[in-house]
């Protein structure tokens, strides 16, 4: 039987985005074991998911790293992918038994992996397909599998028109003015159900939203991954920025609009569903992007990429 192990322990989006990986390397090997190492703390998204695979998680520390590779490194592998650009992890597909070996070539070991994909960012190739790139050398197919990726229970507010609205980052620069995002909510019929989300120390901002619509809850910190993936899954529409949102909304097929500041779709982390959108300030300026993730505060200190944004209307539900 052979027996793939999938290593990317970058953030939520970043796992979520490789779903498709995992998804054709079921569809090509339908008996094989298929195992994945993930971030610690995001792996309730991906329990019991009908891909049948193995999740082994690492809590970003040596230790937990060396208990991987003593774990992982008790079985040979007929291939290991490392989907990052970083040395830990590009050292531990190095360090296990492996047959063929796989990674981008800006790994910093990739030169001793025995195949080495070139990763090419910025140039407005998606995510997804930059993923789906490693699997080139195991003669799978690279072509992006249809949504759902993510399989959560039926949303409990399937019975009304909700929409989602989560315009909060880890990262200041991504974030549109909530100016912005009130001036959107008055244009949300008062028929539809408004839901606010976003994490626990968002809460309290976001509560500055609510008096912008007659319908609003603000969620932020109250659900769990898989009740935020349900809550999604029933949305008539997403409104995000550039978030993991986005890409738990298009591994479900739902309509986003996502809202690029600093940071620009040619990055590749654009919404995929149909019918989707992106906004972001129509003027070219010379500053933007500032950065791959965003910073803390805009460095030309006048943020123009979120406050020269066109005016993001309610496309309906």
């Amino acid at each position: 039987m052979a027996r793939f192990l999938v290593i990317q322990t970058a953030f939520l989006g970043d796992a979520v985005l490789t779903l498709p990986l995992v998804g054709r390397l079921r569809m090509a090997f339908p008996e094989a074991e298929i195992h994945w190492v993930i971030r610690k703390g995001i792996e309730e998204l991906f329990e019991a998911h009908p891909w049948n695979f193995k999740l082994w998680l690492w809590d970003k520390s040596w230790r937990g790293w060396w208990q991987l590779y003593r774990t992982l490194g008790s079985e040979t592998w007929d291939a290991v992918l490392v989907v990052q650009r970083f040395f830990r992890m590009g050292l531990l597909g190095l360090s296990l038994p492996a047959r063929v070996r796989i990674t981008y070539d800006k790994n910093p070991l990739s030169v001793f992996y025995t195949h080495r994909i070139p990763h090419t960012f910025g140039a407005g190739i998606h995510e997804v397909s930059r993923v789906l790139s490693l699997l080139r050398p195991l003669g799978v197919s690279l072509d992006m599998p249809s949504p759902p990726w993510l399989f959560p229970p039926d949303s409990t507010m399937l019975n009304e028109t909700y929409i989602i609205v989560s315009p909060t980052s880890r990262w200041q620069t991504k974030e549109a003015p909530f100016e912005y995002w009130a001036n959107f909510l008055k244009t949300v019929p008062s028929s539809v159900k408004v839901y606010l989300t976003g994490l626990e120390q968002d809460r309290a901002r976001l509560d500055s939203l609510i008096a912008y619509h007659p319908r609003v809850e603000n969620l932020a910190g109250l659900l769990s991954l898989r009740e935020l993936s349900s809550l999604v899954k029933g949305a008539r529409q997403v409104y995000a920025v550039d978030s993991a949102l986005t890409h738990i909304a298009s591994a479900l097929g739902v309509p986003t609009t996502t809202v690029f500041c600093s940071t620009v779709p040619e990055f590749g982390f654009g919404p995929l569903s149909p019918n989707s959108h992106i906004v972001q300030a129509e003027e070219e300026l010379p500053c933007r992007p500032c950065g791959i993730h965003g910073k803390s505060a805009c460095p030309k200190g006048h943020f123009r990429c979120g406050r020269e944004l066109p005016t993001l209307l309610f496309a309906g539900a």
